[in-house]
């Protein structure tokens, strides 16, 4: 749906275990290296605990890639805390056929396939995941199998991976003699703020997109609302990604990325570690945000030894000082950086203010009327939007980069309004300046294919959609849209 948009070769946030996009924080490193060392050493147990979602399987997973070349491996994905015996969950797990037979003639089977496997020279792994659902007896059958050995050497080691009570049950009194035969444990952490944000870069840039699509505040949003969990770090950003796409927006802002989290709150089903309706954004980081960040001071010039200094700059004392910024300039450069912050806060009300403000500007008036087209866009006022952005489009002055974004922008809404051919009048103008733009070459290609709605149909999406975000469909024209529609 946003690959194209955003120019993904693959969706860069699937809930899928994917090893490509494997991520290694600092803990996750610590716990690769620890599984390694049990696995090298042929420890006979090995835990791995942590709460849904912190990568245990991705972990998991990753030792098991390293480890097939030189072992035979049995996973147990799942249990059934009221299983009677683990021992046909093992066999199973290992291919040993002795379906319908006891529990003394499942541990004899498994016994054979052990020795077999020992004078074959190959090492025996067990990997049980979601161990926190094991019963005492399934618990006490790993440790039988954990006494088979030939040749002073363990026959099979076993990882366990499960929610933290796995650790609780473990530590119990009656557990000693497994807990005595432990050797490697770690409990996985939740990822912290700096890591969340490298978390989110790196799976961008593996995805073939911007690795600053998201603002350094909204990731920093992100690991608030999910508390570090990768899971939820996926779920979220995923969302805001379908959020930017409908939008049309470049980057997803700290703001966006909250809407979208408060709309999935009310609307469904969201297991954020902080509930989004909760959260007030500060403004000061969202003016910050809307600027590009604060501006880093100048780098001072170097002089390397034994280079002759630049010589001064004379100027002629009858020369005047170079004129400095007219107070309108100032005032208009004012209104548009607050009118910039109102948005991104989602006021966007407040925000047309002030662009109007710096639209009296000639150097500030494309800048103004395009991003109250945005405002307008926002709320809803489709219509009035359209009207902006070709008047934004109608004036002179502006960046060739601008002027395609508010060109595809325009097209989008043209699209959504169900005015079809008018918005591949947009898109073609936008392929023949820069054909890499976006997914405008998609956007024309797939118009043949697509399959043409009425414009009644799409209305009522639109005005479905609208309701879904809490917005009105109809709302009376600005005063300054009637005159531009007047003046055609």
């Amino acid at each position: 749906m946003y690959e194209s948009f955003y120019q993904f070769r693959t969706k860069p946030f699937s809930l899928l275990p994917d090893p490509e996009f494997l991520f290694l924080s600092t803990r996750h490193k610590k716990g690769l290296n620890l599984l390694e060392y049990g696995f090298f050493n042929r420890a006979v147990f090995t835990v791995l605990t942590g709460e849904p979602g912190t990568g245990k399987t991705t972990l998991l997973n990753k030792i098991l890639d390293q480890s097939r070349e030189h072992c035979t491996v049995g996973v147990i994905p799942t249990t059934h805390p009221d299983a009677a015996s683990l021992l046909p969950w093992v066999a199973d797990a290992f291919g040993v056929d002795c379906s319908g037979q006891d529990t003394v003639a499942y541990f004899r089977a498994l016994t054979a396939f052990l020795g077999r496997s020992f004078a074959a020279g190959q090492q025996v792994l067990l990997v049980v995941d979601e161990a926190q659902n094991l019963n005492l007896q399934m618990l006490e059958d790993l440790r039988l199998l954990s006494n088979i050995n030939d040749g002073g050497q363990r026959s099979i080691q076993i990882i366990l991976a499960g929610q933290p009570n796995l650790r609780t049950l473990l530590t119990r009194s009656d557990m000693l003699q497994l807990a005595q035969r432990v050797s490697v444990d770690y409990a996985l952490e939740p990822l912290n703020d700096d890591e969340v944000s490298a978390y989110v870069q790196h799976r961008l840039r593996v995805a073939g997109g911007e690795p600053d699509l998201l603002t350094g505040y909204a990731c920093s949003l992100v690991h608030q609302l999910s508390g570090g969990n990768p899971r939820l770090i996926n779920q979220l950003c995923d969302l805001a990604l379908m959020y930017g796409f409908g939008e049309g927006v470049d980057r997803i802002t700290a703001a966006m990325l909250l809407q979208a989290a408060v709309d999935r709150a009310q609307g469904g089903i969201l297991p954020a570690h902080v509930d989004p309706r909760t959260v007030i954004l500060d403004p000061v980081r969202l003016s910050q945000e809307s600027q590009g960040g604060v501006t880093p001071p100048p780098i001072p010039m170097t002089v390397r030894p034994g280079t002759p200094a630049p010589a001064p700059v004379i100027v002629p004392q009858n020369t005047p000082p170079p004129p400095a910024a007219s107070a309108r300039e100032k005032d208009s450069a004012e209104m548009y950086r607050e009118g910039l912050g109102l948005k991104e806060a989602g006021l966007y009300r407040e925000a047309l203010k002030k662009f109007e403000a710096a639209e009296g500007n000639q150097a500030y008036r494309f800048k103004a009327s395009a991003q109250k087209g945005f405002c307008l866009r926002a709320i809803g006022k489709l219509d009035d939007a359209v009207v902006l952005f070709r008047h934004a489009l109608a004036l002179n002055g502006a960046k060739a980069s601008d002027i395609l974004h508010v060109r595809y922008v325009l097209g989008v809404t043209l699209d959504t309004l169900g005015h079809c051919d008018e918005a591949q009048e947009q898109y073609r103008e936008i392929h023949e300046a820069d054909p890499t733009f976006k997914d405008v070459a998609n956007r024309i290609d797939s118009v043949d294919d697509s399959p043409r709605f009425p414009v009644s149909f799409l209305k009522s999406l639109r005005q479905n959609w609208q309701q879904f975000r809490g917005t009105a469909v109809k709302r009376p024209l600005t005063g300054e849209v009637r005159r531009l529609k007047a003046e055609g």
